[in-house]
This record gives structure tokens, sequence and C-alpha cells, in this order.
């Protein structure tokens, strides 16, 4: 009878514990996600400072190339915004910031388009605006909202 009493508390107990420990996960996944949105937001005015105005997303010409995106903005590049190992510009970012809200294995993936909200899509974790070189949250669970 005693064990059953145990037993029964304890589970009570987690049922006032459980949803707690959901929402400390939550908010700390949130707390990463305004994080890193700011300081991308941040290495990216930094980018275009040095660049003379140009985004991460243009190459040395001036034309979109959203490959190297990623690779201006974790290496060094020239004022010109050529990729250069021994460049005098960078690295803006250590490492690429993946995001909380989506699966792992595309959570660091980087949607480029014109649309001022990101869409909901399963396959980007970060969507890039070229016309305003803003980074934003792309997550089918709205983690676009928390947007600083």
């Amino acid at each position: 009878m005693e064990i059953l009493i145990a037993v029964t508390i304890l589970g009570i107990l987690a049922m006032i514990v459980v949803p707690f420990a959901m929402d400390a996960t939550d908010d700390a996944r949130e707390s990463a996600l305004v994080t890193d949105l700011q300081t991308l937001r941040r290495q990216v005015e930094l980018y275009k400072l040095e660049h003379g105005g140009q985004g991460p997303h243009l190459n040395h010409r001036g034309r979109r190339n959203t490959r190297n995106t990623i690779a201006r903005l974790t290496g060094r590049t020239d004022p010109d915004g050529r990729i250069n190992a021994d460049g005098i510009c960078g690295p803006y970012l250590l490492e690429w910031p993946e995001n909380p809200f989506c699966d792992p294995s595309v959570a660091g993936n980087v949607q480029y388009g014109r649309r001022t909200s990101p869409p909901r899509r399963d396959r980007f974790g970060w969507y890039y605006n070229i016309d305003t070189c803003l980074f934003s949250a792309n997550s089918r669970e709205g983690a676009e909202s928390l947007d600083p």
C-alpha cells in the first residue's frame, strides 16, 4: 500500500513538473533563435559597411551569387567581395547557425528570395531577402513571428 501511495505521489508530481520542463525547452529554443537572428543581421550590416554597401549574396562583380553567401560570412574576403583566405575583411561568423525550430538536416539551409516574410517550408532553416539583406527564421511552426 505504501508503494502504491508513493507511486501515485510521484505520478502527480510528474504531471506538474513535465509541462514546466517543456516550456523551458521552448523558451531556450526561442532565445537561441532570437540571438542568432540578431547576430546574423548585425554581421550582414557589418559586411555591407566593409564592402561598399554590397550584401554577402553578391559576388565581386556585384552579381547575385547566393551559393557563396555563407562562405562570405564565415570566411575572409577582399573589400570587393571576392572570397580570399588572406582577405582583410571577415570572418563575420565563426560558424553558421542552425534554426532550432527546424529539422537538424535542414536547419542551416538558406532560401533566397524577395518575399517580405519567409515562406513556410521544411527544407530551409533561414530565409534571406535579397532586396533588404535581412535574414528571417523559416519554419512551419511559425518561428518567424519571433523576429527581433
